[in-house]
């Protein structure tokens, strides 16, 4: 989206254009790679995510979902338990590949924005019928937390629940796609909030603006098993994986600054849009780049304003048959965040 172009996209964050610096550099490793610079180019993302995480190895992939995938696969076997959220990104939104493909059994359980108590976690671990218990491997956590309108889990929280998994000898996955925006909000280095898991996938685009590209970051015998299972996915075999891996690393090195910027327009935006009848918004829950919009109190359903929005020049994503999401990103500025927002007033007449 130009900067002169009067569409307003908030559907997703997932679509921001790389910037021009990453553009030059993605041309200039495409033009002089020679496969083993190319490689070179490659090892310096890997390297850097390792840095910021605080995990020892790490594995360029196409998509955070096959990242979480791979993960779980490379952390539980066929037929063990794996815990998440009810309305976890990995349960809803990436084609429940951890049954059909990994033969793993999700025990989905009720969370507050993400956050499942640690109570009802060791009950799902422990419960039993005729003695017959399954065998739990793995939790999943999500951070920010997508259905919960970029909910942060509270760090204090995170740490409390890993260190009980791992007395009990259960892994912790992190679906990190949007961490950096969670890192941002608490003002807490990235390394802080990840280092606890036992791997972490992290989305290069989004956020950080890269074409496209996911990181999973584990320990070295994690990933060497992931790099094992990405093979057999198809997720091994990246070619020119250097022009990803050049603009990936120009994200993690320059791109997460402007989060902020992304954070203070999305509450710019839910300030505006709590003010108009029969709209609600939560502010407290505005923390990051995403604002849930419940219009049920317009008499319209989300659908209907969904396109009537889009009739208007604004773009957004339909969560619910009465919640419509709003995810602010780079090529919003402070003039789009509240035309949107009068626009939306006008979408519901």
């Amino acid at each position: 989206m130009g900067r002169n172009d009067p569409y307003i996209d908030l559907g997703t964050d997932a679509r921001t254009a790389p910037t021009s610096r990453m553009w030059e550099a993605m041309q200039a490793v495409a033009l002089n790679a020679t496969p083993f610079k190319g490689q070179e180019a490659v090892e310096a993302l890997l390297a850097r995510a390792c840095e910021l995480t605080g995990q020892a190895a790490a594995l360029l992939l196409p998509s955070c979902t096959m990242a979480n995938l791979i993960a779980m696969m490379a952390h539980a076997d066929r037929g063990d338990q794996v815990i998440l959220e009810e309305s976890s990104h990995i349960a809803w939104s990436e084609g429940w590949g951890m049954a059909s493909i990994a033969g793993i059994y999700p025990k989905l359980l009720k969370g507050r924005r993400g956050a499942i108590d640690l109570e009802e976690i060791l009950s799902a671990v422990e419960a039993s019928v005729f003695s017959h218990r399954p065998r739990t491997k793995l939790l999943c956590l999500e951070n920010t937390h997508n259905a919960g309108g970029g909910a942060v889990l509270p760090q204090a929280y995170a740490a409390e629940v890993c260190a009980a998994m791992k007395e009990r000898e259960i892994y912790v996955h992190l679906d990190g796609a949007r961490i950096f925006n969670a890192a941002v909000a608490l003002d807490l280095p990235v390394r802080q909030m990840t280092e606890m898991y036992d791997s972490v996938t992290i989305n290069l685009n989004k956020g950080l603006c890269a074409l496209e590209g996911a990181l999973l970051c584990g320990s070295a015998a994690m990933i060497r098993k992931a790099s094992q299972l990405a093979r057999a996915l198809g997720g091994d075999s990246q070619h020119k994986a250097e022009i990803i891996a050049a603009a990936g690393l120009i994200g993690l090195n320059e791109m997460v600054d402007d989060i902020a910027k992304d954070h203070r327009r999305a509450y710019l935006f839910a300030s505006a849009v709590q003010r108009i009848p029969g709209i609600g918004v939560e502010l407290q829950r505005v923390q990051t780049n995403i604002v849930m919009v419940d219009v049920s109190g317009t008499g319209l359903a989300a659908k209907e304003v969904l396109q009537r929005l889009k009739i208007r020049g604004v773009a957004s994503y339909l969560y619910s048959d009465a919640v419509l999401r709003f995810v602010f990103h780079r090529e919003i500025n402070d003039e789009d965040a509240l035309r949107a927002s009068r626009l939306l007033g006008e979408a519901i007449g």
